[in-house]
């Protein structure tokens, strides 16, 4: 009797210190937040689950103030001046190691999950890849690709003579996937070909369950577990993508060298970086720089549809500058700046990654916004929260174009330092040049070709409201396209 009775209440009591030290005693005790989620970690794991964490954090810092504790070692600010203090000291605030996330049955280094030297070796190497040189050679394919997705769209709008209704979620999606796979190494999956997904696509956007699976790793144990009874046949398909990127790396890095730039070249030109290394950094680059683009584009046309005097100054200003659409191209493109505007409205308002970025800061502790912070802990601003904070921004909610023209009157208070779309520091998002490209590219052509309008009885999907796994899932954004005669 004496030892079942020592045996019950053993977990009382941890559980008991346990939420005794959090609350109480823990050095980041003295910060606001909901109770049970500074007493445990499991509440904004489950947020994070169900694809309600960006949410949730914006919530709490409506509810609790700047600076708001989300779990028990972890803080979540919004005062502009952490992005400096967090993320421009990249070999001090490391990636926590729950969140270095490693291919299934991949050991090799990559962007996201190695150590901050190899971080530093990776970048260097794939540095001239990301160039803005790089992004000015590869534009004649992405004008190219361009073309493609509008010879398809045409077909369809002359089989009925005058418009036609797509998923703008879809073709973007297409047009993304095939662009950054060319780009990357070479050959492109063949989507606007067919006008459907590749089997590689649809595996390597399974987010929710990657979610899922990095949660556990808080959890050693459960995560140990998960791994030990998962069978080798729910793999298969990750199985089955890494064998087409091995292929798809492989036969680039067979082929001889050529004028032609693209990444895996870069890769190759560096004898330092391995097969397998190529290999994650490839399906990386491809799975991320298609993600951000699709997500830009379509929260833009999203937002320009529901803003129609936005649109209507936008196609106003593209098609009296561009007398032919041979006209459009990328340096033509940077003098454009309501075409700029625009588009950092849509990543303020649709951010390509909308939750934290999370660190951990260093041994010896760090001051933050002011506060100083104790060696360990974790520190994160969220994008979806500070781009909507009305300390940030004036009118946080509505797309205004207008904040980031040099005439911005109305929005001289907006904090324009608390924006920061591609992050900072050493940890910056790498293929920015190209993006911009991309960005400028395809929605310049696009609503310069076509009348873009919402289809009568559609209601389009409120972005803010869709939920979020690492990435926005997106929910099919039906538009009506009409060609400009």
């Amino acid at each position: 009797m004496a030892l079942a009775a020592i045996l019950v209440l053993l977990p009382i009591l941890y559980l008991s210190s346990h939420v005794i030290y959090n609350l109480w005693l823990h050095p980041l005790a003295k910060y606001p937040g909901p109770l049970l989620w500074r007493a445990f970690r499991f509440p904004s794991l489950l947020a994070m689950m169900r694809g309600e964490i960006p949410h949730r954090i914006q919530q709490l810092h409506e509810n609790y103030g700047d600076v708001v504790r989300v779990a028990p070692e972890e803080l979540s600010f919004l005062d502009p001046t952490a992005w400096r203090d967090i993320y421009s000291k990249g070999r001090d605030f490391v990636r926590p190691s729950q969140y270095k996330d490693q291919p299934p049955g991949k050991t090799a280094s990559n962007l996201i999950a190695c150590s901050e030297s190899e971080h530093a070796r990776l970048r260097k190497i794939l540095a001239p890849g990301f160039s803005e040189k790089y992004a000015v050679d590869q534009e004649p394919f992405i004008q190219s690709y361009i073309t493609k997705l509008f010879t398809k769209l045409d077909a369809k709008i002359d089989t009925t003579s005058d418009s036609t209704t797509i998923d703008i979620v879809e073709w973007i999606n297409y047009l993304a996937f095939d662009l950054i796979a060319d780009l990357t190494w070479g050959s492109s999956f063949g989507c606007l070909d067919g006008l459907t997904y590749h089997p590689w696509i649809q595996t390597v956007s399974q987010f929710k369950a990657a979610i899922i699976v990095g949660a556990l790793k808080f959890y050693p144990w459960l995560y140990s577990l998960l791994m030990a009874i998962t069978p080798p046949s729910a793999l298969q398909p990750v199985m089955d993508m890494w064998q087409l990127t091995e292929q798809s790396v492989r036969k680039r890095a067979s082929t001889p060298a050529s004028t032609r730039p693209d990444l895996v070249g870069t890769m190759l030109s560096s004898e330092s970086m391995t097969q397998e290394e190529m290999e994650v950094n490839a399906m990386m680059i491809v799975a991320a720089g298609s993600e951000s683009v699709t997500t830009v584009l379509t929260g833009v046309i999203n937002h320009l549809l529901r803003n129609p005097d936005k649109l209507a100054t936008l196609v106003t200003t593209l098609r009296t500058t561009f007398p032919t659409e041979q006209d459009i191209t990328g340096s033509a493109l940077k003098s454009i700046p309501y075409l700029d505007a625009v588009l950092n409205e849509g990543m303020r308002l649709c951010p390509t990654i909308p939750d934290a970025m999370r660190r951990q800061v260093p041994a010896g502790g760090a001051t933050v916004a002011g506060h100083v912070i104790p060696g360990g802990m974790v520190v994160a601003i969220p994008p979806f929260a500070s781009y909507r904070a009305p300390r940030n921004f004036t009118h946080p909610t509505e797309f205004a174009p207008e904040r980031w023209l040099p005439d911005n009157k109305g929005f001289e208070r907006d904090s324009k330092i608390a924006f920061n779309p591609f992050s900072l520091g050493q940890h910056n998002c790498p293929g920015q040049n190209l993006a911009w490209l991309e960005l400028r590219v395809i929605l310049a052509r696009l609503l310069w070709r076509y009348e873009v309008s919402i289809p009568p009885g559609v209601e389009l999907p409120r972005w803010e409201e869709q939920g979020i796994w690492w990435f926005w899932d997106k929910k099919a954004t039906p538009v009506r396209f009409q060609r400009v005669r």
